[in-house]
This record gives C-alpha cells, sequence and structure tokens, in this order.
C-alpha cells in the first residue's frame, strides 16, 4: 500500500518519459525514507509497458570487487556482446575477466562496449536501467554508469539512480534531474501508521510518529516493535526499538540507529540456525542461497531460511537473497560480536576456492594480525583489479594488502604500487596518505627515491610547486643521472609549470651532462628534459628527433603523454594531438584518472591553437566544471584556463572573465606561472573583445616584468603581439617595444614558425607605420603559418587595417576577406566583426556566410556533423567519439533541417572549414 508520493512518482514519470531530454532521474533521501519503492514500482509500471528493465543493486561486500555492479546489470544481456565490434567486445570481455588479451582495457572503449550493447537491446523496445543503492557499487562500475548518463540523448534508454543521502554521487553527471525523497508529511505519517495490522495508540503513538519524523520505514518497524511489546494502551511502555534508544528519556538516537536496533530485536528472536544462516548472507550479500549454505555446517537445508522469510526479514530467489532493506543486513552484521563475525568469514573463504577475489576478501575481513598469505591473496586480486582496468578497486586491494603484511619492505613497495595507482585514478588525496605512509614505514634507501618522485608528483598535481621541486631536486642532488628518467621529467616538468627562474637553472644544471647530439634517438624523456627546459635553445634539436621517436612502436601512455605535451610547447601541433589522443581522446572528460584529466588539458590547447574549438571546448568542459566545483587540481585549473580562452574568442568575453579570475585566485597564490600567464592572456583577450583596450593592456602586461622580461620564459613570448597591440592602442608602444627586445633575445633563432609568425606581427605593430608593411609581409610568408588559424588571422586583420590606412585598397580588401573567413570559421565573432567593419570601411558589402547555420550547432553535434561530411559511417563516427551509432543517428537528424540539407552528400558544402590559408 502506497501512501502519499502521488507528486514523486509524477516527476520520476515527467523524467523518464521518452520526451525527456535526457531520460534519467536520481533519487536521493536517507535510508527508509523510501527510494527503493519507488524505484520498484518505477520498474514495475516499466514491465507492464514493454519496457526491457536491466537492475542492478550495490551492497557494501561488494564494493571493492571490480565491475561486480556492471556484471549484475549486464548479467540478462551479456549474450548479446557476440554482437559488438571486435574491439569493443573484447574491452567488455576484458573487464569481465573473461578475455584473452593480457593487456588492461581500453577505459573507454569498455564504456562504449556498453552502451553499444544497450543501445543494440534497446532497438527492440525501451530500456530502464534501475540501479539500487549506488552508493555500495564498486567504483569502475560507476565511471561506466557515469558514461552511460552522460550520452541517453537520442537513446529509447532511461536511467533511475537511488543513491542514499542528499549528496550526488560525483561520477553522475550534473545533466542528470534530482529529486530529494521527503519525510511523509504528518497526515501522510498518521495514515500510515493507522493502516498497519496492530497499529500503537495514545502516548506509544505520539512518540513513534515524533521518532519516525515521518520515515516510512521507521513508522512500520517502530509500529511493528511496538506490537510485538503488546503497547496497545495510552499509558503503556515505550516500545523495545524506543527503550533501547532511550527516547522516551529524551534520548537522541538517528533513526538509521534506531532502525538497526528494531532490526536486530527481529532476528534475536529467530533460531539459532537461522541467525547463523542470515550472519553469512549479511558478511557474503551478492552470494547466493545455494553459496550460504556451502559455508554453514553440513546436513543444514533451505528450511533454515524459513523463520526469517515468515518474518519478513529476506526474501529468497533461486540465485540471490534480497534483505527486506539494507539496513537488516546492517542490523544482523553490526550486533553479531566479532569472533562469530570472523568464523563466518573463514567459513565463506572456504567455501568460494573457485572465487579468488571474493575469497581474498573474505580472509581479510577475518583477519587482524599480519598474514603474509592473506596479504598475497589481496595483492594478487589487486593485480587482477589493474589488469582489468579497475584501478580504484586495485589500490583498495593494495592497501589492505599492505596492512596485512609485516614486512616493512613489502609494505613500502605494496603502499608506493596503491599511491601510484590513486594518482592515475585521480584520487590525489588518496595518494598523498599513501604515499606518507610508505615513507613512513621505508627502511631502504634505495626505495626513497621512488616514493619522493611519487610525493613530488602528487604535490604538483595540488599545485604545492616549491614542495614538489625541493622534495624531488634537493640540493644534495648532483646531478639528473641520479634519477630515473619518469623522475627526471618530474623535475623539468615542475620547472615548466611553475616557470620559477630558480627551478628552471637548477633543472639546467642538473641536465648539463645530456647529450642529444648523437643521431641515435634519445629516449622520449630525455627529450622531454631538454625541450621544456630550453624551448628556444634546443627547440630544433630536439625536433629534429622526433619523427624518429614518435613513430617508434610500443610506447606506454606515460610516453605517449609526454610526447605529446613536448610536441604542444614546440608548436608541433598536430604531431601533439595525433600522441595525446592516444592517452586521452576528446571525450574523455569522462575521466578523472591522472593521464586522462591532465591529457584533456593538455589536448584541449592543441586543439585550441589549430582551430578545432568544438573539440577543444568539449574536451575541457566537464574537468573545468570540478574546479569550479572546488576540485583545485592542476589539471582542473589548467582545463579552466582553456576555458576561459575559448570564451573570449567565441563571444563570452564576461564569462572568460569571471572563468579567468576564477583560475587565478588559486593558481597566482600557488606560484603557477604556466596557467598565471594564460589566464591572464585569456582575460586580456576577452579585455580585447570587449573594447576595454586599457584593461587588456593592463593583464596583459603582467606577463612580462618591469624590464620586458617575460615572467614565464616560454609561454609569455606567445602574448607579445597581443601586448603590442593594446599598448599601441592605449599610447604605451614602448613598454611593448621594450619587452619585444627582450622576447627576441631569449628566441634567438630558435623559434617555431608560430612564433616567429607572432614577433613579425609584433615588429609590425610596433613599427613606424609608413615601414610596417615589410613586418607584416614577413609574419605572413610562411606558409605554414595557417596551420595556427587564429594568429594567422589576427595578422591578416591588421595588415589589412594598415593597408586601408596606407590607402591600398585593393590589396586592404583581399587581406580583410581573408581574415573575416578565417575568423568565421573558427566562431571568433568579435573579431569577424571587426573584420567586417573594417570591410565596410574599404567599400565592401558583407553578406552573410551560407555557412553561418553550422556555427549554431552544439560543438558535439558540429564534430558530427563534420565527420559525417568526411564520410564516416554512423558506426564509425561512434566509435570516435564513444557515442552509440544511433545518437549518432539522431544527432545528424536533428541537424539536417538546421543546415537545410536532406542528404549527407550535401554536408561538405555546409561546414565550416577548420581553417583557411
Amino acid at each position: 500500500m502506497l501512501i502519499g508520493r502521488q507528486e514523486e512518482r509524477a516527476t520520476i514519470a515527467a523524467a523518464l518519459s521518452p520526451q525527456a531530454a535526457t531520460a534519467s532521474l536520481l533519487l536521493l533521501g536517507e535510508p527508509g525514507v523510501g527510494k527503493t519503492l519507488l524505484l520498484d514500482m518505477t520498474v514495475d509500471d516499466a514491465l507492464a509497458a514493454g519496457t526491457r528493465v536491466l537492475r542492478v543493486r550495490g551492497n557494501a561486500a561488494e564494493t571493492e570487487l571490480a565491475f561486480a555492479g556492471l556484471h549484475q546489470l549486464l548479467l540478462p544481456v551479456l549474450d548479446r556482446a557476440d554482437d559488438l565490434p571486435v574491439r569493443q567486445r573484447g574491452a567488455l570481455m576484458a573487464a569481465f575477466g573473461l578475455g584473452d588479451d593480457p593487456a588492461p582495457p581500453d577505459p573507454m572503449m569498455m564504456s562504449l562496449a556498453v552502451l553499444t550493447l544497450v543501445s543494440h537491446v534497446a532497438s527492440a523496445g525501451r530500456v530502464l536501467l534501475a540501479v539500487d543503492d549506488a552508493q555500495w557499487i564498486d567504483r569502475g562500475s560507476c565511471q561506466v554508469l557515469g558514461f552511460l548518463a552522460r550520452r541517453l540523448a537520442g537513446e529509447p534508454i532511461g536511467l533511475l539512480v537511488a543513491s542514499r543521502g542528499t549528496r550526488r554521487p560525483e561520477w553522475l553527471d550534473r545533466s542528470v534531474t534530482e529529486l530529494v525523497v521527503p519525510a511523509l508529511s504528518p497526515a501522510e505519517a498518521e495514515e500510515l501508521i493507522g493502516a498497519q495490522p496492530d497499529p500503537p495508540l495514545g502516548s506509544a503513538r505520539r512518540r513513534v510518529l515524533e521518532t519516525a519524523a515521518g520515515n516510512p520505514l521507521a513508522l512500520v518497524e517502530l509500529s511493528r516493535s511496538a506490537a510485538r511489546e503488546d503497547v496497545l494502551r495510552a499509558d503503556g511502555p515505550p516500545p523495545a526499538g524506543l527503550r533501547s534508544g532511550g527516547l522516551h528519556a529524551g534520548g537522541h538516537l538517528p533513526v538509521t540507529d534506531l532502525l538497526e536496533r528494531t532490526f536486530a530485536a527481529q532476528v534475536d528472536e529467530l533460531p539459532a540456525a537461522t541467525r547463523a544462516a542470515l550472519l553469512v548472507a549479511a558478511a557474503a550479500e551478492g552470494v547466493g542461497p545455494a553459496g550460504v549454505l556451502a559455508a554453514l555446517p553440513p546436513g543444514t537445508d533451505m528450511d533454515v531460511w524459513l523463520p526469517a522469510e515468515r518474518a519478513g526479514l529476506v526474501r529468497l530467489h533461486s540465485d540471490r537473497i534480497d534483505f527486506r532493506h539494507p539496513l537488516v543486513r546492517s542490523a544482523i552484521y553490526g550486533a553479531a560480536p566479532f569472533a562469530e563475525r570472523r568464523r563466518t568469514h573463514l567459513a565463506l573463504a572456504a567455501s568460494l576456492d573457485g572465487d579468488p577475489d571474493r575469497r581474498a576478501w573474505q580472509l581479510s575481513a577475518a583477519t587482524v594480525e599480519p598474514d603474509a598469505a592473506v596479504s598475497a591473496a589481496l595483492e594478487a586480486t589487486a593485480m587482477r583489479a589493474f589488469g582489468r582496468g579497475a584501478l580504484a578497486e586495485a589500490l583498495a586491494g593494495l592497501e589492505r594488502s599492505a596492512q596485512l603484511n609485516a614486512a616493512p619492505a613489502e609494505q613500502t613497495r605494496l603502499l608506493t604500487t596503491a599511491a601510484y595507482a590513486g594518482i592515475l585514478t585521480g584520487d590525489i588525496d588518496r595518494a598523498e596518505e599513501l604515499a606518507a605512509k610508505a615513507a613512513s614505514v621505508n627502511e631502504d634507501p634505495a626505495a626513497t627515491p621512488w616514493i619522493s618522485a611519487l610525493t613530488a608528483l602528487v604535490e604538483m598535481l595540488m599545485m604545492r610547486m616549491e614542495r614538489a621541486f625541493a622534495l624531488i631536486a634537493p640540493d644534495t642532488l648532483p646531478d639528473v643521472a641520479q634519477l630515473d628518467e619518469g623522475s627526471s621529467t618530474i623535475v623539468t616538468g615542475i620547472a615548466y609549470h611553475s616557470g620559477s627562474p630558480v627551478q628552471r637553472e637548477r633543472a639546467l644544471r642538473l641536465l648539463a651532462g645530456r647529450d642529444l647530439t648523437d643521431p641515435t634517438p634519445p629516449h622520449p624523456f630525455h627529450l622531454w628534459d631538454a625541450g621544456v627546459t630550453d624551448p628556444f635553445g634546443k627547440g630544433d634539436l630536439v625536433r629534429s628527433h622526433l619523427p624518429a621517436v614518435t613513430s617508434a612502436p610500443g610506447r606506454a601512455p606515460t610516453e605517449n603523454h609526454t610526447l605529446g605535451v613536448l610536441c604542444l610547447i614546440l608548436d608541433e601541433t598536430e604531431t601533439a594531438v595525433s600522441l595525446l589522443r592516444e592517452v586521452a581522446n576528446p571525450q574523455w572528460e569522462d575521466a578523472d584518472a591522472f593521464h586522462a584529466g591532465m591529457t584533456a588539458a593538455d589536448l584541449a590547447w592543441a586543439n585550441l591553437d589549430r582551430g578545432r574549438w568544438a573539440d577543444a571546448r568539449l574536451g575541457v568542459e566537464r574537468l573545468a566544471g570540478r574546479f569550479l566545483d572546488g576540485v583545485h587540481t592542476h589539471g582542473s585549473a589548467r582545463a579552466l584556463t582553456v576555458l576561459a580562452t575559448l570564451c573570449a574568442l567565441t563571444g563570452e568575453p564576461e564569462l572568460a572573465v569571471r572563468h579567468a579570475t576564477a583560475a587565478l585566485a588559486v593558481t597566482e597564490p600557488a606560484g603557477v606561472l604556466g596557467a598565471v600567464v594564460r589566464a591572464r592572456r585569456a582575460a586580456g583577450l576577452a579585455a580585447t573583445a570587449l573594447g576595454d583596450h586599457a584593461s587588456a593592456f593592463r593583464h596583459l602586461r603582467t606577463l612580462f616584468d618591469g624590464e620586458g622580461v617575460p615572467v614565464h620564459y616560454h609561454l609569455s613570448c606567445y602574448a607579445v603581439a597581443d601586448y603590442a597591440a593594446a599598448a599601441v592602442l592605449v599610447g604605451r608602444a614602448e613598454d611593448a617595444s621594450v619587452a619585444l627586445e627582450q622576447v627576441t633575445a631569449a628566441v634567438g633563432d630558435g623559434g617555431s614558425v608560430r612564433l616567429r609568425q607572432v614577433l613579425g606581427r609584433a615588429r609590425a605593430l610596433l613599427s613606424d607605420p609608413a615601414g610596417a608593411g615589410p613586418s607584416f609581409e614577413g609574419a605572413l610568408a610562411d606558409p605554414a603559418g595557417h596551420r595556427w588559424p587564429f594568429e594567422h588571422a589576427q595578422t591578416w586583420l591588421e595588415y589589412g587595417e594598415w593597408l586601408r590606412r596606407q590607402r591600398r585598397i585593393a590589396e586592404a580588401r583581399a587581406a580583410l576577406i581573408k581574415a573575416r573567413e578565417i575568423f568565421e570559421g573558427l566562431g571568433a565573432v568579435d573579431w569577424s566583426d571587426r573584420a567586417q567593419a573594417e570591410l565596410r570601411a574599404a567599400g565592401v558589402t558583407v553578406q552573410s556566410s551560407p555557412r553561418s547555420a553550422f556555427r549554431t550547432l552544439t560543438p558535439q553535434r558540429q564534430r558530427i556533423v563534420r565527420l559525417a561530411a568526411e564520410g564516416l559511417t554512423n558506426r564509425e563516427i561512434g566509435e570516435r567519439l564513444f557515442l552509440s551509432p544511433r545518437t549518432v543517428g539522431t544527432h545528424l537528424y536533428q541537424a539536417f533541417p538546421v543546415l537545410g540539407v536532406t542528404s549527407r552528400g550535401r554536408l561538405r558544402d555546409v561546414v565550416e572549414p577548420e581553417s583557411t590559408d
């Protein structure tokens, strides 16, 4: 019988209807408030309507079991996995430990496999994914569910998630509608008590109502407790649940504790054999009735469950045991003495020989003293989780393995491995804690450098640059030869991102003995060290080695990431994109892992530089949102500076200023000059877009010190032309000229094509007006300059403006038209408007672009349309963007009328070019 909840039921129905933008809903609320009942009723309604339901219920016993929740969800349709594309099927099977490939599965490919599988099931009719007790689902499964939640648009798939508490799970996107299930109203609570078989009366009734505070489960259970105690008189004693909590005397136990005590009292009334069976089931939720019997004394049969079923505490199925409520399980387990729980876990472990992962965790629960055998079993479980891509579960296994190992050397090894797993999962706080534990137990001097490197990496990720550098490169370190290659990249990476002259000089001294002149391709990390510490002095030498090094097979993700960022720094932008996509594709905002998160920002910068602004935005919006939500890591800060720059360039200058200000509030005090320079430049571009040239000058002026020296030895140099433009407009050209001299001296002969274009533009802007032409022409002379389209278009625009002022109108028109075409293709709204105004002044009637409709599409839809225009099929686009083929088709179906086309063959005519030469 359902009392109340009409409004909640209507909200759920509306949120999950096929007409909803994303048919998804999150139910939140305290235990017992009715989330599961609402979910069950929604499932029943869906089944009655012919909807296929795939369901998973989290349980505390399987939180550390890799992809246990996902396996439960997909088990009814796993036979359809044979229909998946080969790569997707392989990744999915590997995640479940069923594959032949020993390499860890690609997390994104595995998530895509789940999306494709569910989408295939939905091709026969609507599907509802029902997720209950999400707070106990393993993290690997949660990440896949989060991936699905962001990709339901256009799919006949609904998602209903129920989770304890009032805080949204971090893996669930904010686009998912949220409903906090409230307590029943006083009238509804009265009605529910009155509907019980033996409702309490008088003062007992009042106490139940006050104590339950509208919690339906509490109302029912405390009423039942009162009935068992024969508390039916107005002057009777308080119910057992109330007595144990002492509330009749003014106590204040939480409702959850009261319910657990009430359930425990019900269990106490059962036969001993039934209580033992319930404890086994509580200790190994997820094991079916047969598995529980295997852990009980010989001769125990299914009749042992009858008293518990009659009491309404459990419901048995052929393959599982459902507790009436999760609090029943926690009450049973919590009320048992430790010795009894330990015997239960050991009995379960003995019965689980065929399931080594569950066996290891059962042994762990039974072990309080160090035990090398249990430690080894947990480590093996952790490494299997590593191999399946379940890093969070691997971390938990390694940490527990370390706790149960008495040998300091083994503890150190396990803890450092766990700390590294924490870094890879993005759980930086946990990684820091584990690295500190490793340092505290370490007795081997040979292990100290690795622990220091891990700790320094954590400090860098948390933007504590000085501490990080002191750890990895102490004054006692004589040269880089004392470090392994990976540690040396941390030294040079910190120096680059901090921009500290002291740290850079220290890094250069440590690297003094390195020689890259040998024609043999050097280690990728050696190239990184040289390129980031001296990008102008050694840039050409590093570039000469890149083709051989980047074409070598078998590189690890760390090497691809390192080489990709190096190529980004050296303006080998296309190579950077290729390498970074190997680590984090443009859709990897779904992961918050170390390489994924860091690479998302790097890849976005590369896409911004080369004019793929929709890709750049897609790659960082979620990561930047984490910064705005208070997750202040180096990766999220850099992502926010990308987003700030994109907003400045695409017609949202006010938002750009807010993002830049937020980034500066954290990165400036931390001394992360790399991020500071990018944020200041974004603010300067935003001010330029607003026509506030004084503010633009003020922001860009901070990128150079009082003597014009770049505050960041590399990144500041790229802003010198923007600084020159603002300085000229506010009458401060001399300041910019000093900075240009310093940059020119710093770059020498080592600048890239891109940087030479920037310097040429700056010289032209700061030249005597009559003689600026050769500098503009020099800046535009190299045909490769178009690979950085925004800066290329800026030069054409200012060249056109100069030509018009020189009354060379025909040449001015040609230059301005070229600039406008590039700006329009990029979506650089304010710069396009400026070019149009100049063209009108030059006597050109400006026509609307036939491709302008393309810019009205969302960034994701632009990417889909562009790939379709290149001839890719829906499945190929889906694999590229990690979407289902059906979702791709929906996007195209909705884009065609906007673009005024009726077939894929016409898309080439309306897709804007990515850049214009």
